[in-house]
Order: C-alpha cells, then structure tokens, then sequence
C-alpha cells in the first residue's frame, strides 16, 4: 500500500483536486472510482472525493497490481556479495517506485525473485535505458555508495543509438540543465538547456554511423536526471527511441496517455528508448577496492538489428 503525508498548501483542498493535480496518470474520473470503492483512504478511513485535506493528513492507496502497466521481469545478476548487488537490467522496468509503477519495480522484482529483504537504491536509470545499476543491501552501504555518486567518484560509460549522423568525431558538451518551467502545457519532468541551471558536462564519441543513425559512446562527467537525452537534443541528434526529448510535449503525452504509438519516422514504432550502460566502476565500499562491471550494448539492442542496418 502507498502513503503520501500530506502537507496543507492550499485552503480547503479537496482530496479529488489534490490526486488529479498530484498524479496525472490517473483521470479524475479513474480517481474518483479509486475513492469510491475504498482504494483511497485517508488516516486508514474511507472519505468521500469532497473531504478536505489538512495538514499532515496520511493518504493511503491500495493499487491492484493489475492496474499497472507490464514489465520485462528478466535481468541479469552479474555481481552479488553480501553488500551490494550489480545488475544489468532491461529496457522496460523501472528501478523504483514512480508514477503508474508501485509493484512492477526492479527493486521489488529482485525481493520477489530471489528472495531478498533489504534492497536500497543507489543511483537510477530511466525505466527505458537499459545497463548496470549497483544496489546496496543494507542502508550502511547504501549510505556509502551515496556518497561515492555525490562526489562523482564511480566513472559510467554509456552507449546510444542518435538519430542523424555524426559529421565529427568527437562532441562535448557543457550547458546547465534544469527543470522544465511549471507551467500548463509544459511536462513538468523535461530537463530543459538553461545558462542558470546546473552545469553538466557530457562527451559524445562516434563508434559507427551511416546516413540515418549513429552509435555513440557517452562518457559522463556530471550526473543530473536526463542528462544524456537532454544534451543529445540540445545537439541535434536526439536518442532513437526518445518519447520526451525530440518530440513536442503535446506528442509525449498523446503516446503517454495511449492515444498513439511512439513512431519515430522513417524507422516505424520504437518502445523504448535506445540508451544502455555499458560501464561502470566504483570503488567497493567495504573492500575499498575498486571494481568495474561492463555490459555489451549490442545485446540489448539486438531487437532493433533491422533498423540498425549493420551498426551493430
């Protein structure tokens, strides 16, 4: 069951209001329906869609898993000892809980799957983009590591599929990102190019192009949320498979809501973004040893060989 603490910052909030401007992925009339039939509690007691919230109200919300949308289930463990994990996961689940996704989360999969207790998250990756992720297995480590992806200290490598083709060899880039102006009409979790934003330095590195497309090493230098997307638009070569960036906003939420496929023209309907990571080393936080994991790219985009045409 989800818990939200509810911080009063309207006058007489109703709970409908506050769940349909909250979470968006539910219509008003889907939330509506969640009230009525009890999914929706608040201080564990059934209230009507007009109770109005005060401060530090707990909601609570008992989501069936088959409201959720569908997952790949299969990852690969490719390092486990008593402190961390080290996963190579898919390109269809997200790591932890967010929008429509309570359940159908890797860190939930992995307790589910292999019986796991404690399971913290680290760092994260976009449930599109598939590649290593550690996760710590005790708070104390997750702390440890934290810290480690404060300081910048893991190095990460990615590769990516752009769309377009490269005339250089070699792109750097280094503009502030921030967060997308809240504002009706604009999606609030786009990153958008900004002189006051947060400086972020990404290298894009050509492996192979043709005429449509080019396969890239990434190298990260800094770690904000959506960095890689963000800076490969902001170049013109924005990431195959991309439902946000590289497309209007109007058209990421008709393919969010369902109203269209994601068709990415002239290469057809692509469900995810082709964005993998492929390195990442990190000094152990018990052993104070530093160890690197890689993962072959070529793998996970295996699917789309026929529009690759001979890339990979």
């Amino acid at each position: 069951m989800q818990q939200f603490n509810y911080s009063k910052h309207k006058v007489d909030e109703l709970l409908i209001d506050f769940l349909v401007a909250r979470f968006p992925y539910l219509s008003r009339i889907e939330w509506q329906e969640s009230i009525r039939t009890g999914a929706i509690r608040v201080n564990q007691s059934i209230v009507d869609q007009h109770y109005i919230l005060i401060n530090r109200d707990v909601i609570s919300y008992d989501r069936p898993r088959s409201s959720e949308p569908e997952i790949d289930r299969e990852n690969e463990i490719v390092h486990i000892d008593d402190h961390i994990i080290v996963v190579n996961k898919n390109g269809n689940i997200p790591i932890t809980e967010s929008g429509k996704y309570y359940r159908n989360t890797l860190i939930n999969v992995l307790k589910e799957d292999h019986g796991f207790s404690v399971l913290h998250a680290v760092h994260r990756l976009d449930k599109e983009t598939s590649g290593l992720i550690v996760i710590a297995r005790s708070k104390e480590i997750a702390i440890l590591l934290g810290k480690q992806f404060s300081n910048q200290i893991p190095k990460k490598e990615y590769h990516a599929v752009l769309t377009g083709e490269f005339e250089q060899k070699e792109i750097l880039v280094e503009e502030g990102i921030k967060k997308n102006i809240p504002i009706p009409g604009k999606v609030r979790i786009r990153q958008i190019i900004s002189p006051t934003g947060k400086y972020s330095k990404t290298l894009f590195i050509k492996e192979k192009s043709n005429t449509r497309l080019t396969i890239v090493k990434v190298i990260l230098f800094t770690g904000r949320t959506h960095q890689i997307r963000c800076h490969a638009e902001y170049i013109g070569y924005p990431i195959l498979g991309d439902k946000l960036y590289g497309n209007s906003d109007k058209q990421f939420l008709r393919i969010l809501k369902g109203e269209v496929k994601p068709e990415f023209p002239p290469f057809g309907v692509i469900p995810r973004q082709l964005l993998h990571a492929t390195a990442l080393s990190f000094t152990h936080p018990v052993t104070e040893k530093e160890v690197i994991f890689k993962s072959d790219y070529k793998a996970a985009f295996k699917l789309y060989q026929p529009i690759l045409q001979g890339l990979i």
